[in-house]
């Protein structure tokens, strides 16, 4: 099988004016589908973050955005690589906004229409909220989605309302991953220092799926649904 295209990534000595390609590189959430069996040998280095979800680094061009592969990514020493792409997720201007639901749960939403690293910012979470202008996180975390790359939808675990809110992100994440585009993931995940959990399960023969959090997470969301008792 051919390699994908290389593209260099080494640190431009020159004095050209040719753009620095570290500041093109971003972290990026990758569905663990999207990655073609015949093609994972050539993407080693992606590393799960959650069920059916992996990281990798992205590099950001006017023709299109690719996931680098093994040999471009051993261009560059991997911590400075890493660094870059991260801060540059970081700094990819996304909207914050909030939904407020009818039972009184509030949903918060990172996206944009042109951004393709928006569900990305799950991976730098606390602090793309916090720049965005976001609330704090409890230190019970947050429930989130991720259905494609233009939404991040969360909700902080915080307040009575987690039984509505936990319904509506399963709703809204099955949705938008089928309408798409690039979409990631439909389910539901619990965030909570820097990691990710899933909570959704598929029931394959039924082709459906359900909630079912860990007993720890269960807990949190019964004493919140149920304070004081």
């Amino acid at each position: 099988m051919k390699e994908p295209r290389m593209t260099d990534l080494s640190p431009d000595t020159s004095h050209s004016s040719t753009p620095d390609p570290l500041r093109s590189v971003y972290l990026r959430l990758v569905a663990e589908e999207s990655i073609p069996a015949q093609a994972r040998g050539h993407y080693t280095y992606l590393r799960p973050v959650a069920t059916d979800l992996l990281v990798g680094i992205a590099l950001d061009t006017p023709e299109n955005v690719r996931i680098l592969t093994d040999r471009e990514v051993a261009l560059v020493e991997w911590d400075t690589l890493v660094a870059a792409a991260r801060t540059n997720l970081l700094n990819e201007p996304v909207n914050y906004d909030t939904i407020d639901l009818p039972g009184g749960a509030v949903l918060h939403i990172l996206g944009h229409p042109e951004s393709v690293f928006a569900a990305s910012k799950a991976l730098v979470l606390d602090e793309a909220v916090r720049a965005a202008g976001g609330p704090e996180f409890p230190a019970e975390g947050v429930l989130l989605t991720v259905p494609n790359r233009h939404n991040l939808v969360f909700y902080p675990l915080a307040d009575s309302h987690v039984g509505e809110a936990v319904n509506a992100l399963a709703q809204f994440g099955q949705g938008a991953y089928e309408d798409g585009p690039g979409r990631i993931s439909p389910r539901v995940f619990w965030w909570r220092a820097g990691t990710l959990i899933s909570i959704t399960v598929f029931d394959h023969e039924s082709r459906t799926m359900s909630i079912s959090p860990p007993d720890e997470l269960m807990t949190i969301m019964r004493r919140l649904a149920h304070p004081g008792s």
